[in-house]
């Protein structure tokens, strides 16, 4: 069992009381660990990175861009919002995290996992093609 939990002059304060009391009481016996508590990527963030895929997506398209001009030379494959997140920003995701899915990151890995892609895509379509990151302040321009 997981709990978040705030200490203060050493003292264990779980968010849900009711919750942790409940789950001690299951126990006869417990192991307990601390661990800093990172800040998973929000459900906005996980909405961004499909909508950037999407995005993406449709530009590669719109420029004639295929997946062998940025990752494969074997056979012309068409991008699409679901080989971009599997062919391009998972790999860059589990390079520089070590995360294979998007649900284990926190709220800082995700900008830097998109200006890594970024900054690959401006280098293999010599410049043809960025995509800002989505952000409510974006889509409402």
């Amino acid at each position: 069992m997981k709990h978040k939990c705030k200490i203060e002059n050493l003292i264990i304060i779980p968010e849900n009381l009711y919750r942790f009391n409940e789950d001690l009481n299951r126990f006869k016996e417990a192991e307990i660990t601390i661990e800093k508590w990172v800040k998973r990527r929000t459900d906005k963030q996980n909405n961004s990175i499909h909508l950037y895929c999407q995005i993406l997506s449709q530009e590669f398209l719109a420029r004639g861009i295929d997946m062998r001009e940025i990752i494969r030379d074997e056979i012309p494959i068409s991008f699409t919002p679901e080989s971009v997140k599997i062919y391009l920003w998972k790999p860059i995701q589990m390079a520089m995290f070590g995360k294979k899915s998007t649900t284990q990151l926190d709220t800082h890995e995700v900008s830097q996992i998109h200006d890594q892609l970024n900054k690959i895509i401006i280098e293999r379509t010599k410049g043809e093609v960025s995509v800002a990151f989505p952000s409510v302040e974006e889509l409402l321009k």
